[in-house]
C-alpha cells in the first residue's frame, strides 16, 4: 500500500496525456509538499496514500510564481485528512460560536455527524469540508440527537452539524 501513491504518481507522469489533475503539465522533477512541508521522493515512497484527501497540481509557471525557482518543474501539494480536518474545524469555529463552544466542550468532533447541503457525510469528506471558505460558505447550524434521529435516521451521533454552501470551484477543471 505504501507504494500505491508513488506508483500512481509515476504512471500519471508517464500516461498523463489528458490528465484531469494536470500532471501532464509537470516537468521531470516537480517539488512535492505534504501538508505544507516539502518532501523528497523517499518520503513519498513511505507515505500512506489512504491519508490523502486533496491534491493540487501547479504547472511550472504557477509553481515558480508561488515558491520561486524550486517550482521550475511544477509542484504537487497533497493535503492529508488530519490536516484538512484541522483546517475546517478552525474555519467552522470562526463562523459559529455555538459550534466552537460545542467542540470545546466535547474535546473533538467524534460525536458530530456532518451534513453538507443535505448530504450525510460518512467517509472521506474532510477534503470537501476543507474547501469551504468565505467565497462559498452560507450557514452552519447544530441540531440535537433527537432531531438528527428524526430528520436523518442517525442514532449513533449526538449532534448534527448542518452546513450550507455554494459548491466550491472544482480546481481540477481549471485550465
Amino acid at each position: 500500500m505504501k507504494y500505491l501513491f508513488f506508483t500512481f504518481f509515476c504512471i500519471s507522469m508517464s500516461f498523463a496525456q489528458s490528465s484531469q489533475y494536470g500532471l501532464d503539465k509537470l516537468g521531470k522533477n516537480p517539488v512535492t509538499f505534504i501538508d505544507s512541508v516539502k518532501v523528497n521522493r523517499s518520503e513519498i515512497l513511505t507515505f500512506d496514500s489512504n491519508r490523502i484527501t486533496l491534491m493540487s497540481v501547479y504547472d511550472p509557471g504557477e509553481a515558480t510564481n508561488l515558491i520561486g525557482e524550486d517550482g521550475k518543474d511544477g509542484a504537487i501539494y497533497i493535503e492529508t485528512k488530519d490536516f484538512a480536518r484541522k483546517r475546517f474545524l478552525r474555519y467552522f469555529k470562526s463562523k459559529s460560536t455555538e459550534f466552537s463552544g460545542l467542540l470545546e466542550s466535547k474535546g473533538n468532533d467524534s460525536t458530530f455527524q456532518y451534513i453538507h447541503n443535505g448530504k450525510v457525510l460518512t467517509n472521506n469528506f474532510e477534503g470537501d469540508l476543507a474547501l469551504i471558505d468565505d467565497k462559498v460558505f452560507k450557514t452552519i447550524n447544530i441540531i440535537t440527537k433527537k432531531e438528527l434521529s428524526s430528520q436523518y435516521n442517525i442514532t449513533d451521533k449526538d449532534y448534527g452539524i448542518i452546513i450550507a454552501s455554494n459548491a466550491p470551484e472544482d480546481s481540477s477543471k481549471k485550465e
